[in-house]
């Protein structure tokens, strides 16, 4: 588990404090603690780990997705996600990593976060299918974001330019890619027609929009591959180092960008509240069952 200090602007590890009552089933997570759609924490987070949101939601309150999906929000930007918990507006989070603004606002505050990674997913690239690169180095990917690698021919490929789309500034997958690809001020100012605010519109202009041929962009593994599979019909993962993504290896960090997501909550959650079981749940075995259950990468 690690304990976010936002005045401090520093991470420190800490021990986990488990519930000391015995978790027998998702409805009864405790002893005594019986979740009801009254008391069911705000949820919220990353769109990517929306289908876990939903199977936790459906599984402690014994209800269908449908409606499990209609009590929580994944939506808006990993940083708002943390501003919503900052301010209540949320109780918990399952979400990819802070951002610096994140952790700013959180530092504004005087707001300290508890957060434990769940499981990994990896910052993956796609390009179209009319595209014959299938893979692509560090070292290229580097390159073309800093804009001295501008032709496909330059990396196998056709002599057409590169496309290289980024998200914006305060999207989770943006924040992997500054962590897991630190160019600082060496990351080229992409134009502003290709700065994607979504996920979605990303994989949508590498996918449909024209000359996207010559795209490159970047999302999480697990949205585009369980999420958004249909969008692979007319879009590619490429390796990286020769490696593909996949679940086995992100599992065993071979694949080279890969991260971990968390479940969140204020560290000033009392023990008692209802955050603070289904916190404790979510990161029991019962819970990491489930995440499986759901295709993730479990820590």
């Amino acid at each position: 588990m690690k304990r976010i200090i936002c005045f401090a602007l520093v991470c420190i590890m800490t021990v986990c404090a488990f519930s000391a009552c015995t978790q027998k089933t998702a409805d009864n997570i405790g002893e005594s603690f019986v979740f009801t759609e009254e008391n069911y924490p705000k949820m919220g987070g990353s769109l990517a780990n929306l289908p876990l949101g939903e199977a936790i939601t459906a599984t402690v309150l014994d209800i269908d997705r449908e409606k499990a999906s209609s009590m929580i929000k994944f939506e808006g930007s990993t940083t708002d996600n943390y501003v919503a918990l900052v301010d209540g507006t949320f109780d918990i989070l399952l979400a990819y990593e802070m951002s610096e603004e994140a952790i700013a606002y959180c530092k504004e505050k005087g707001v300290e976060l508890e957060m434990t990674a769940i499981g990994a997913d990896a910052l993956v690239f796609i390009a179209s299918l009319e595209n014959e690169v299938a893979s692509l180095s560090q070292e290229q990917i580097e390159k073309i974001y800093m804009g001295e690698i501008e032709n496909w021919s330059e990396v196998g490929g056709d002599d057409h330019p590169i496309i290289p789309y980024q998200r914006n500034k305060d999207s989770g997958s943006q924040t992997l890619f500054d962590k897991l690809i630190p160019l600082g001020d060496k990351l080229m100012d992409a134009p502003e027609e290709t700065r994607i605010g979504s996920m979605i519109g990303l994989l949508e202009a590498v996918a449909d929009y024209d000359n996207s041929a010559d795209a490159l962009g970047y999302t999480v593994y697990y949205y585009l591959s369980n999420m958004e599979g249909e969008k692979l019909n007319r879009s590619k993962i490429l390796a990286v180092d020769g490696i593909d993504p996949s679940n086995e290896s992100i599992a065993s960090g071979e694949y080279p960008y890969v991260n971990d997501f968390y479940v969140v909550i204020r560290a000033d959650a009392a023990d008692d509240s209802p955050e603070r079981v289904l916190y404790n749940w979510i990161i029991s075995e019962q819970g990491k069952e489930l995440a499986r259950n759901e295709n993730y990468v479990v820590k």
